[in-house]
């Protein structure tokens, strides 16, 4: 029926990828049927072509047990300020016939970044997952529920047993992507006529979606009598798949390619300057349909309160990182471990850290003297991977705000500074607007301090509006789970600056 999220990882990625629900229901075959079938789907957003995807399954007997086989790829083409970002998924699954996963392999490539892989399998009541990010292999075992569905099941259960209108389900299913289970709920309202991508309309069941790895994120499925989604919508930059024909597919995207990041900035009216040199600065945050003080965090920097159910006043004040004073300790300890993101045991890593450090003994000083050493050493600003980790970062040099948030928090880590990473919004003086960024985050004398190291200041001003923050733990919320409100926010949003001290 709906196919689950695209895979990707932070900011621009998780912003297009991650939310693209393809409602891929490919034809299911009959019993006695021993070829693939494959279904296509075209993805728009805002209104423009921006890639494809394709479903093949297969139906097998092994020792007498019938084993369904399907095969996933996504292809997605965008630019970033002007860069191109490619990235290409694959996903192969096998389930027995009541919808029991029994193995998966998961590849992603976004060039230049390394490939991303995972696999596991289903043994003596474990998935055991084996995962490389960055070039480091890591092997993890999970105790397995039976009653969590492969990911290609929904579609077979739903063919079988069509919704009829006011009827709901829920089940669990594990989404090799994120290598996470996470819960779907879905939901029949009533007949629609919809448009299709042929410019055709069609009554359509109208179904609609929730997964809770994407909390917030309203989705959309239109499904013919035969279970079969035609079209689905995302309410996200305007993002919305089609069931079409192969040769539709696979044309190629018609003109320049979307940037994604001109089109989702948020202009501002009289911009004032310097506001990242400013002591605090208040504004004035409008969400249609929805009350920006639900994912407005308040804390550290920020202060927000409501006005009404669809505008809300933040106050941001600017922090600087304290010096001459003593380290953490035992504070914060799951803020310092080795991830997968940020390999605080790498070599390189380990080496940057050592150089910006330059034998300073103050956690304070350090953290300064890291940030001013990311901003230097990343000279080549590359908004042509999604994320790149650490470790990944420490070799190549370069990057956008995402690998200089990575390798910072690494850096700091390795120095025994706990540290997260922080997703939100960032002032650009030049476009005088507001656009997605990730910044760091310091545990410094029993608080969190933010850090930046794509501008280089020494700390923040009041230019960064916080959203969400990660630890980016192997074992914790998948990293897209953080961008969920950057999404909200450039959606559909207005930003007014009331003043600025």
């Amino acid at each position: 029926m709906f196919r689950r999220s695209l895979s990707a990882s932070n900011f621009i990625a998780a912003i297009v990828l991650s939310m693209l629900a393809i409602a891929s229901s490919p034809r299911l075959f009959a019993a006695d049927d021993k070829e693939a079938d494959e279904s296509w789907q075209v993805i728009h957003l805002a209104g423009q072509r921006i890639g494809y995807g394709r479903v093949v399954i297969r139906k097998v007997t092994r020792d007498r047990e019938t084993v369904y086989l399907t095969d996933t790829e996504e292809h997605v083409s965008i630019r970033r300020f002007g860069q191109q970002l490619r990235i290409q998924s694959k996903t192969h699954t096998e389930e027995s016939a009541d919808g029991q996963l029994l193995s998966y392999d998961f590849e992603m490539k976004n060039p230049p970044a390394q490939t991303t892989k995972s696999s596991g399998r289903v043994e003596g009541g474990n998935l055991i997952i084996e995962s490389t990010v960055g070039g480091r292999l890591q092997t993890k075992k999970i105790a397995w529920d039976p009653t969590v569905k492969s990911p290609a099941w929904q579609e077979r259960s739903l063919s079988d047993s069509p919704l009829k209108p006011g009827e709901s389900r829920s089940f669990k299913t594990f989404m090799p992507e994120f290598s996470k289970v996470v819960t779907v709920k879905i939901s029949a309202e009533d007949y629609r006529v919809v448009k299709l991508h042929d410019g055709s309309e069609k009554s359509l069941l109208k179904v609609s979606v929730f997964q809770s790895i994407l909390p917030g994120v309203g989705m959309r499925v239109y499904l013919d009598e035969k279970g079969e989604s035609l079209r689905t919508e995302a309410d996200l930059l305007g993002m919305v798949t089609f069931s079409v024909p192969r040769e539709v597919a696979l044309q190629e995207i018609a003109g320049e390619e979307l940037d994604v990041a001109t089109n989702t900035l948020i202009r501002i009216a009289n911009p004032p300057v310097g506001l990242h040199d400013r002591k605090s600065a208040i504004y004035r945050v409008n969400t249609k349909g929805r009350n920006p003080a639900e994912f407005l965090p308040t804390g550290g920097t920020q202060a927000v309160a409501s006005i009404d159910d669809e505008t809300a006043t933040l106050t941001v004040s600017s922090i600087r990182p304290p010096t001459n004073i003593q380290p953490s300790r035992n504070e914060q300890q799951e803020f310092l471990g080795d991830t997968q993101f940020l390999q605080a045991n790498d070599s390189r890593v380990q080496e940057h850290a050592r150089k910006a450090t330059a034998g300073s003994l103050d956690p304070g000083t350090i953290a300064i003297r890291m940030e001013q050493y990311v901003y230097k050493e990343l000279k080549k600003k590359n908004f042509s991977t999604a994320l790149a980790s650490a470790a990944e970062v420490a070799k190549s040099l370069e990057g956008d705000c995402t690998e200089h948030a990575c390798l910072l928090a690494a850096m700091l880590r390795v120095q025994k500074i706990p540290s997260r990473v922080a997703v939100g919004l960032v002032y650009a003086d030049r476009l005088a607007a507001f656009g997605g960024h990730m910044w760091t985050e310091a545990w410094l004398d029993g608080k969190w301090v933010p850090l930046d190291a794509t501008l280089g200041k020494g700390g923040i001003g009041p230019g960064h509006i916080k959203l969400a923050d990660s630890s980016l733990a192997d074992d914790g919320p998948a990293p897209v789970t953080s961008f969920v409100p950057l999404m909200n926010m450039l959606s559909n949003v207005t930003i007014d600056i009331v003043s600025a001290e």
